[in-house]
């Protein structure tokens, strides 16, 4: 078994699975074991062996390879994981490339090329060219400025705003929000007024839609 890479399939898909896992057999320099169908069994099998290159797929049944790829990287941060989808999103292949994964392969990738993938994985390589690779990481450092500036710009809402703005998204209105909170109705317009100004929305409805994409109604 000395020399020989070992090889981890996580795959939802058993045919799928069970057809990569007979192709990499026949490969004298390849230790393939058992395969994985979710996230759970992929962090298990390997605590148990170790495996030096994963085959993620991204579209798990209900579970984001990627994040299933971040997990096994923790406990496991020299494995080299290539990712194996349809098609990755420019959205996926930035968090894929941020967790640290080592490549991305199309389902439809040649079996003498996934070959070649798993011996370069392991000794090391990036499987995305370097001008990709650089180009996804400038977009992801650009986006994550982007999200932090929009929450530093964030309205400040009050504690009581906020428990207004929870009410409004009941459908609630000045009134049912007096009798809520025990305050005047008077009182409530002058809430809703303050929260429509500082969220920029004309309407009620339109600033329950825009705090929930400012992330205001969540916890």
């Amino acid at each position: 078994m000395n020399g020989r890479i070992k090889v981890l399939i996580v795959d939802d898909h058993l045919a799928v699975a069970e057809s990569l896992q007979a192709l990499l057999a026949r490969e004298a320099d390849l230790d393939v074991g058992e395969v994985a169908t979710n996230g759970t069994d992929a962090l298990r099998i390997a605590n148990e062996r170790t495996p030096q290159v994963v085959l993620m797929d991204q579209n798990l049944s209900g579970e984001s390879g990627v994040v299933v790829a971040a997990a096994l990287l923790a406990d496991h941060p020299r494995a080299a994981i290539v990712m194996l989808s349809g098609a990755m999103t420019q959205d996926e292949l930035i968090a894929a490339v941020e967790v640290g994964v080592s490549g991305y392969l199309q389902k439809t990738t040649p079996a003498v090329e996934i070959v070649k993938a798993i011996r370069r994985a392991a000794a090391g390589e990036i499987l995305l060219p370097p001008d990709e690779l650089s180009s996804l990481l400038r977009l992801g450092r650009e986006r994550t400025r982007q999200r932090d500036e929009r929450q530093r710009n964030l309205p400040q809402l009050t504690r009581r705003e906020h428990e207004v703005l929870v009410l409004m998204a009941s459908a609630a209105d000045a009134e049912r929000i007096a009798e809520e909170l025990k305050i005047s109705v008077n009182t409530a317009r002058g809430y809703i007024q303050n929260i429509l100004e500082k969220v920029g929305a004309h309407s009620r409805l339109e600033a329950v839609v825009r705090a929930t994409e400012m992330g205001l109604l969540g916890g």
